[in-house]
């Protein structure tokens, strides 16, 4: 009986994982950072709803205004993550995470660090931003057990 349960369990669990890897609410977001790190104005609208709403610094943001700041430069930028906790309610998830930036330009490096918060919604399907609310924080006060993953698209 004790390794029924642990199969049951076991397939409980792997049946999750896959479920949640192939919709990944998260997804949209890290694409999104990897589209501003692209200059990719068109792949940023795809990935929000027309709504989308950014709380960035105390300003509040529709997706025009962040397209508006993101021009191609000689900067190269690396997106690093870690998810603290994914909530999904039927067509609506929410996602809070640590995200760090690496920015170089030859010889020049800087990090720069946020605590964000997403919803997303599903729309035909797929999960878009409705919102992203940002706050500044430096990079060492990203907890030091936190362990941040490069998204690389």
């Amino acid at each position: 009986m004790h390794k029924l349960k642990l199969l049951l369990i076991f397939i409980s669990l792997t049946v999750s994982s896959t479920t949640f890897g192939n919709d990944n609410p998260f997804k949209p977001v890290q694409d999104l950072f990897a589209a501003m790190s692209a200059f990719d104005h068109a792949k940023m609208k795809s990935l929000v709803t027309t709504d989308f709403q950014l709380l960035e610094a105390g300003e509040d943001w529709d997706i025009d205004d962040l397209i508006n700041v993101i021009n191609p430069s000689e900067y190269k930028r690396r997106n690093y993550f870690n998810v603290i906790n994914t909530k999904i309610s039927g067509q609506v998830a929410w996602v809070s995470y640590w995200n760090k930036a690496t920015i170089s330009n030859g010889d020049t490096n800087n990090s720069v660090a946020w605590l964000e918060s997403a919803v997303m919604i599903k729309d035909e399907d797929k999960w878009k931003i409705q919102l992203l609310h940002s706050t500044r924080i430096k990079p060492e006060n990203i907890p030091k057990h936190i362990e941040l993953t490069e998204y690389v698209n």
